[in-house]
């Protein structure tokens, strides 16, 4: 990405501010953050948006804000169903580079994206991953999977692992530290994906096209954060007490690392789908403004880097 490394969300916004306006498709977009989010990102030269949905709806919730609709384009559906089926067409024709969940159920958006025919899909398996401001130290780190993949077998954790890589090493332009979490420090049978994290880690050190990666697992959250655990705990593998990238077992334990992340420690936040054919940005409908305009800036990170408009 021409030798820059983003350290921090502001890193990147003040970056595509530079770069060509890209356009986002919103599916079900009659929702005040996501409206709130787009409007700022046209006022800051980001990102033009279409917006998928009621338009009567739509036209109200920006009236509440006092935004001006007359800069978005409206696709009038009623349907969510539809809505997010007509939002992923436009992203599939070229008409949008980046498509957006709004306010409607995930299982719904995912089925749309999904489809075989007319989705997305582009990976054998799409994951999603929650990019975030560490509170300790202010740099962007990333976890993976808190929102689709329920309980990834050996082949579905590899995938999860090695989309994350890519995503990390696209939007932060270096190779990352990769901790494969789990409650132990080494395997054991009672803990199913912690049985297979070390042969994942060793294929994706052999085979990543992203540079040097240290990687290894299965680590304990502590031993991945700090080299002082690390140390007291004789742990030695790769990445340890610097992770950036975590790789969780299972949805549960990676929503919940997730949603301590937001409410708890209050750490900005961005969430994407990753392996599909162009970016997209999913969100939980109760995310504010700021995270899904941090959603938008590294979707344009994304788009731009995948239509050759930066390296």
């Amino acid at each position: 990405m021409s030798g820059r490394e983003f350290k921090t969300f502001s890193d990147i916004l003040s970056f595509v501010k530079s770069c060509e306006r890209q356009k986002v498709a919103i599916a079900c977009a009659a929702d005040e953050a996501v409206l709130k989010a787009a409007d700022i990102a046209f006022s800051e030269g980001i990102l033009d948006s279409m917006l998928f949905g009621a338009a009567s709806k739509i036209k109200k919730v920006a009236d509440s804000l006092k935004i001006d609709i007359e800069k978005f384009t409206i696709i009038d559906i009623a349907s969510d169903k539809e809505a997010a089926e007509a939002a992923v067409t436009s992203v599939k024709n070229g008409d949008a580079h980046i498509l957006m969940k709004g306010h409607m159920p995930t299982s719904l958006f995912l089925k749309s994206v999904l489809n075989r025919e007319n989705g997305l899909r582009r990976a054998k398996i799409l994951s999603h991953v929650q990019v975030f401001e560490c509170p300790i130290t202010g740099r962007i780190r990333m976890l993976s999977d808190g929102g689709m993949n329920l309980a990834p077998k050996e082949e579905e954790l590899n995938c999860i692992a090695h989309n994350a890589i890519t995503a990390f090493y696209e939007i932060c332009g270096r190779s990352p530290n990769v901790a494969m979490i789990s409650a132990y420090n080494q395997p054991d049978g009672r803990l199913a994906a912690s049985v297979f994290m070390p042969q994942i880690a060793a294929e994706l050190l052999s085979g990543t096209a992203y540079g040097t990666i240290d990687i290894s697992g299965p680590m304990t959250l502590d031993v991945a954060v700090s080299k002082s655990a690390a140390s007291k705990k004789n742990f030695t593998g790769r990445g340890a007490g610097n992770a950036d990238v975590f790789i969780l077992p299972n949805i549960e334990t990676g929503n919940l690392f997730g949603k301590c992340l937001t409410y708890f420690a209050k750490a900005p936040s961005a969430g994407l789908i990753i392996g599909a054919a162009r970016p997209i940005i999913m969100l939980s409908r109760a995310d504010d403004h700021s995270t899904k305009l941090n959603s938008m800036s590294i979707g344009c990170i994304m788009a731009l880097k995948e239509r050759n408009l930066i390296k």
